[in-house]
C-alpha cells in the first residue's frame, strides 16, 4: 500500500512541474518583453547632444552646428564617483563646484574624438589646442515629469568671443570639463566638422555660443 501511495505521490509531482513548465512556455514571450522593457528604462543611459551658434557683428547666424558627442571614460568614471560617493575612491577627484560646469573650445588640425580622450587635442602645424574656456555655468535641469519624459541637462556658455585675434580660425573641438582652468576632468568632447569640414571659421567680430544637453534615461 506504501508502495503504492509513494509513487502515486511522485505522478503528481511529475505532473504538477509538467503542468508549470507548460504555463511558462506559453508565458514566456510576455515575460521577456515585460523584463526587456523594465532593462531599457533601468540603464541609466546618458546621451550628450551639443549645439553651436556662431554670430557675426550684426548679431545674425552666419554658422550653425548641431550633433551627439561622445561621453569619454573619465566622465562615466567621475559620474559613478559623484552618484554612489565612494569616498575612499582614487577613480575621480572632482573639480572646484563638483561637476562638469565649464566649455572649452579649441582650433587643433586633425582632432578626433575618442572615449579615450582625456583632454582637447593639439596640433603643431599650425599650432592648436584648447583656446577658451567659460567660467562657472549653472546648469538647467528639467525633472522627468512622467514615466515616458526622461530627465534633461542644459549647459549653456555665455558667447565665446575673439577680440584679441588678429586673423581667424576655426573652432574644431570643444569639451565639457569640471574646472574653469587648463587641465581637470573631461566629461564629453565634440569634433566639429563645420561648413567646410574643417571647424566654425570664426573672426574678431564674432561670438560663438555653445549649449550642451545631457538627456538621462
Amino acid at each position: 500500500m506504501k508502495k503504492y501511495t509513494s509513487l502515486a505521490l511522485i505522478g503528481a509531482i511529475i505532473a504538477g512541474i509538467t503542468g508549470f513548465v507548460s504555463l511558462d512556455a506559453i508565458s514566456a514571450t510576455s515575460l521577456m518583453t515585460m523584463q526587456g522593457t523594465s532593462d531599457m528604462h533601468e540603464t541609466g543611459l546618458m546621451i550628450g547632444h551639443v549645439a553651436y551658434e556662431v554670430r557675426g557683428m550684426d548679431g545674425q547666424i552666419k554658422h550653425y552646428f548641431q550633433s551627439d558627442n561622445v561621453i569619454v571614460d573619465k566622465g562615466t568614471d567621475c559620474s559613478a564617483q559623484a552618484i554612489f560617493n565612494d569616498a575612499g575612491s582614487d577613480v575621480c577627484t572632482l573639480g572646484i563646484g563638483g561637476g562638469f560646469a565649464y566649455i572649452a573650445i579649441g582650433n587643433a588640425t586633425g582632432a578626433t574624438a575618442s572615449p579615450t580622450n582625456t583632454a582637447l587635442a593639439t596640433s603643431l602645424s599650425p599650432l592648436g589646442g584648447e583656446v577658451k574656456r567659460s567660467g562657472f555655468i549653472d546648469a538647467t535641469i528639467t525633472a522627468a515629469s512622467s514615466p515616458s519624459l526622461d530627465t534633461v541637462v542644459s549647459i549653456a556658455s555665455t558667447p565665446f568671443t575673439f577680440i584679441e585675434l588678429t586673423s581667424g580660425t576655426s573652432i574644431t573641438q570643444s569639451g565639457l570639463f569640471d574646472q574653469g582652468t587648463l587641465g581637470g576632468n573631461m566629461f564629453s568632447i565634440r569634433d566639429i566638422p563645420g561648413p567646410t569640414g574643417t571647424g566654425l571659421p570664426v573672426t574678431s567680430t564674432d561670438t560663438l555660443s555653445v549649449t550642451w544637453t545631457i538627456t538621462l534615461t
